[in-house]
């Protein structure tokens, strides 16, 4: 699983670059946070009828962060020796999905790579 497009770095373009996912971790975060449950209710002249009701809430955040390489297109990336020999490493951070429906991690990255404007013209290579 790769994209494939045109990436353009300080000027240069890379017409049929090859972009591929090579790392994908994980990290969850979990805390309260005291949150509004009923505003106050105020009478006529001001005063508090009604005290705000606050409660508190567990937030679970769960992010995915990917690193991927551009090559200058696949066949440079698939000949002998040249894996390491990549035009640019890149990195970007997506809410990863861990329920039992989610799919894969990398599929994620892929997924949350193509959502942003930059690789949204990019195809599946």
């Amino acid at each position: 699983m790769a994209l494939k497009g045109s990436y353009v770095y300080k000027g240069i373009t890379l017409s049929d670059a090859y972009v591929k996912v090579t790392n994908v971790s994980y990290s969850t975060n979990e805390y309260t946070n005291n949150q509004l449950k009923t505003a106050a209710v105020y009478n006529s002249d001001g005063s508090i009828k009604t005290e705000a009701v606050y409660e508190n809430v567990v937030i679970k955040q769960n992010q995915g962060n990917y690193t991927a390489k551009i090559w200058k297109d696949k066949a440079h990336r698939d000949t002998v020796g040249k894996y390491e020999d990549q035009f640019a490493l890149i990195s970007g951070s997506f809410v990863m999905g861990v329920g039992a429906t989610a799919k894969n991690p990398v599929i994620q990255a892929y997924t949350a790579m193509k959502a942003e404007d930059k690789w949204k013209d990019y195809t599946d290579a």
